[in-house]
């Protein structure tokens, strides 16, 4: 699978749900100390839903708002974020702490949020939405890029 391919299928509608299912199943599991099953069946769901999802023609979901913003703004390191804020819901879930769980569900959040919590520093910052509406996708103002003058 392709890069492009790689993230487009991560914001297929189908994808999201199987995976927001997937969350909610895994976890509930966790908390009724079965982290086996809680573990099998989060990764079995994410990964029939992605091999399903990852046959499209994911083309269209391209020019979309979701399409734009995972495909300008979800680095591996963001991903890893995802994945280690879920990881720390589960161990939440299996020790019953609430604040835990939902702790490991916003730094989920915090890593889909990669792209709007970027406003330091270095090439691709930008003031709140001038690169975007400047240059949708592009993460930086060419106009200011001496290097593209």
């Amino acid at each position: 699978m392709d890069r492009e391919t790689y993230l487009l299928h991560q914001v297929h509608a189908a994808k999201l749900a199987t995976d927001l299912a997937a969350d909610v199943a895994s976890t509930w599991l966790m908390w009724h100390r079965r982290p086996r099953a809680s573990l099998v069946v989060a990764h079995l769901l994410a990964a029939v839903a992605s091999a399903c999802v990852a046959r499209r023609d994911l083309s269209a979901l391209k020019e979309t708002r979701r399409g734009r913003y995972v495909l300008s703004h979800m680095p591996p390191s963001a991903q890893a974020v995802r994945y280690l804020g879920q990881v720390l819901a589960w161990h939440e879930a299996y020790r019953r702490r609430p604040a835990g769980i939902a702790l490991g569900h916003v730094i989920v959040a915090a890593g889909w949020s990669h792209g709007l919590l970027r406003r330091g520093g270095g090439r691709d910052a930008a003031p709140w939405g001038v690169a975007q509406a400047a240059h949708p996708g592009r993460g930086h103002d060419a106009r200011a890029d001496p290097d593209l003058s």
